[in-house]
């Protein structure tokens, strides 16, 4: 019996140094390259942006009524820190389950305008992720983005970092729903000088940006990463480009990357940047401000967008 009070009082103790550990890096630090490093049910590894996590909650700790579709991705509500909550089980939209009892965390999220909580077997740590450490897996594995080689608090393998945009869409298929619904009433009042140059790492994203730009009939590019919108800026003249529109979290070349870059050259101190995200924390925003970005955007916003190209593309 003490063994167990001491075993449950250390898992405690790690839990309240991670959630001290993210609100420290949230709160303080360019947290476009920090991820959470979790395990699924079946020991996997997997990582989100920590701009994206607020707090680690012991599943023991709070009560879930189950939704009563039990197909559903939404395992069910629960009432934390006074708020009522959906509750996902992760591996439920990875497409597996394992025995409830192998589940010992929620990690409590927030981006897209939605907060809910994550199920999840654990937490490894934080770990800064490179961009150019990242391999893209996303046509192996449409729910991933891109996969990396990690090795933290003793725990080395090759770690899955998700697609949140697909995963928020999946769980909360009114979002994409009703803004592609948008996209038919999109207009611009003016005519742009040049083209729209944008990059996001996930094919849903491209796919909705894809059509907005269509619809508002601007001439734009599409990229999957900042080093490719970086290396065809560089073959236009500056004349030829109304605006940049990028995402942050990207393999090979992420999105502050990217305005660091384009900042540097004199040539482009006034062509316009946006950013198009879902983990605009105050951090995040602090650093975009810095790096005079025109405007942050929450990624399927499609009015937001539209209104954003009309005031500040040139």
């Amino acid at each position: 019996m003490i063994e167990n009070q001491t075993s449950e009082q250390s898992n405690q103790e790690e839990l309240i140094e991670d959630d001290d550990l993210i609100a420290l890096i949230t709160s303080n630090a360019d947290v476009s390259g920090q991820y959470v490093i979790f395990r699924n049910g079946f020991d996997g590894l997997y990582a989100i942006n920590v701009a994206k996590v607020e707090e680690l909650i012991s599943l023991s700790e709070i009560e879930i009524t189950k939704n009563s579709d039990s197909y559903s991705l939404i395992l069910g509500i629960s009432k934390i820190r006074g708020v009522v909550l959906p509750v996902v089980n992760f591996d439920r939209w990875l497409g597996c389950e394992a025995e409830e009892s192998v589940y010992e965390l929620v990690m409590i999220c927030n981006y897209g305008d939605r907060r809910f909580g994550l199920i999840i077997k654990n937490v490894i740590g934080i770990l800064s992720i490179g961009s150019d450490k990242m391999v893209d897996n996303s046509e192996k594995d449409p729910k991933t983005t891109f996969v990396v080689d990690i090795s933290l608090s003793g725990v080395s393998g090759l770690c899955l970092i998700f697609d949140s945009d697909k995963f928020l869409m999946d769980v909360f298929p009114t979002i994409e729903t009703k803004e592609i619904a948008k996209t038919h009433s999109l207009r611009i009042h003016r005519n742009l000088r040049g083209k729209i140059l944008s990059s996001d790492d996930s094919a849903v994203i491209r796919g909705a940006l894809k059509t907005a730009y269509e619809q508002l009939n601007i001439d734009y590019e599409l990229f999957h990463n900042g080093a490719e919108l970086l290396s065809r800026l560089k073959e236009l003249e500056p004349s030829e480009i109304s605006l940049i529109i990028t995402d942050l979290e990207m393999p090979v070349m992420d999105g502050i990357t990217l305005i660091e870059n384009i900042r540097e050259d004199k040539r482009y101190d006034e062509l316009p940047i946006i950013v198009n995200t879902n983990m605009a924390n105050d951090s995040v925003s602090a650093k975009c401000k810095a790096l005079n970005v025109n405007h942050i955007i929450s990624k399927l916003d499609v009015e937001d967008l539209a209104r954003s190209i009309d005031h500040y593309a040139l």
